[in-house]
C-alpha cells in the first residue's frame, strides 16, 4: 500500500519568518476627513491602486492616485480578479472603505433574495441577510489579505459603549471604546489577519500645528494593536505605509543612517 511521503511534504511547508519577505497588511481607522486615504496612497502613488467606494479620493487631484472606483459589489471581484491574475505595477492595494463595502455587501445580498423569492418585500432586511453580508465581507477580506502584495484596509470610526470585554478583562471599567465601524464578526475576522491595527487621529503639537498620529499601542480605550519583534511606542507620529512598515520591523520608524 503507497504512502505519502510526509517528510517531503514537511520539507515544502515548513517555513521560518526569516527566510522570506512579505508585505504587510494594515488595518486603518479614524473618523472622517483624518487622513485614511493619504495614508493609504503613502506607499507611492504609482505603487498604490486605490479601491474606492467613497469618492474619497475625487478632489486629490494633486496627487492624482491611482484609482478604481467601487460602485457596487460585483465590481470588487473583478477588482480582485484584475490585481490577482494581471500584471501590473502595483505593490499595494488601498482597500479604502470597509465600512462602505460592508453595505454594499448587504444591499447585494436583499437584492439576490428579493430577485429569488416572490414573497420577499424589496427593501426590507431580514435577520439572515446580515450573517450571509457577513461572510461576504470575510471572504473579501481573506482573499486580499492572501495577495502577495501589501493591503491597507481603512475603515469609519465607531464608539461604542457597553462593549463587549471578551479580550480585555479592563475594558469594562471603560463608559466607550473606538472600534472600526463594521459588524462585529467581520471586525474580528479583520483584526485577525492583519499586522496593525491603528486609530489615526490629529492633535496640535507643541508648535501649535495639527500633526496627524497613528495610534498602534494596546488600549482598553481603542481597539489597536499590533504585531512586532519590538516594543513599539503608543503612536506613531507622520505616519506613512514606508515608516510604519519599518517601525515593526525595526522598531524605529526611521531610516538607519549610512555611516
Amino acid at each position: 500500500m503507497a504512502t505519502k511521503d510526509y517528510a517531503a511534504i514537511a520539507r515544502q511547508r515548513i517555513t521560518r519568518p526569516a527566510d522570506h519577505k512579505r508585505y504587510p497588511k494594515f488595518l486603518i481607522y479614524s473618523r472622517n476627513k483624518k487622513g485614511k486615504t493619504t495614508f493609504g496612497i503613502s506607499g507611492g502613488v504609482d505603487q498604490t491602486l486605490v479601491l474606492d467606494p467613497e469618492m474619497g479620493t475625487a478632489e486629490m487631484k494633486t496627487k492624482n492616485p491611482h484609482v478604481w472606483s467601487i460602485d457596487r459589489w460585483e465590481d470588487l471581484e473583478e477588482a480582485y480578479n484584475y490585481i490577482r491574475y494581471s500584471d501590473h505595477p502595483y505593490k499595494w492595494i488601498c482597500v479604502d472603505g470597509l465600512t462602505k463595502m460592508s453595505n454594499m455587501a448587504l444591499k447585494y445580498v436583499m437584492k439576490v433574495q428579493e430577485e429569488r423569492s416572490l414573497d420577499r418585500i424589496p427593501g426590507m432586511v431580514q435577520q439572515r441577510d446580515y450573517g450571509k453580508a457577513g461572510e461576504l465581507m470575510k471572504d473579501l477580506l481573506t482573499k486580499f489579505h492572501n495577495l502577495p502584495y501589501g493591503v491597507v484596509f481603512t475603515a469609519q470610526e465607531r464608539m461604542e459603549t457597553g462593549y463587549d470585554a471578551e479580550e480585555d478583562e479592563d475594558s469594562e471599567d471603560v463608559e466607550a471604546v473606538y472600534v472600526a465601524d463594521l459588524p462585529k464578526g467581520v471586525r474580528g475576522a479583520a483584526n485577525s489577519i492583519v499586522d496593525v491595527i491603528g486609530r489615526l487621529y490629529v492633535v496640535r503639537n507643541d508648535e501649535g500645528k495639527a500633526e496627524r498620529r497613528l495610534w498602534i499601542q494596546e488600549s482598553v480605550r481603542y481597539d489597536t494593536g499590533y504585531r512586532s519583534d519590538f516594543e513599539l511606542p503608543d503612536y506613531l507620529a507622520k505616519p506613512t505605509v514606508a515608516r510604519l512598515t519599518r517601525l515593526i520591523r525595526t522598531g524605529s520608524a526611521n531610516p538607519k543612517k549610512s555611516s
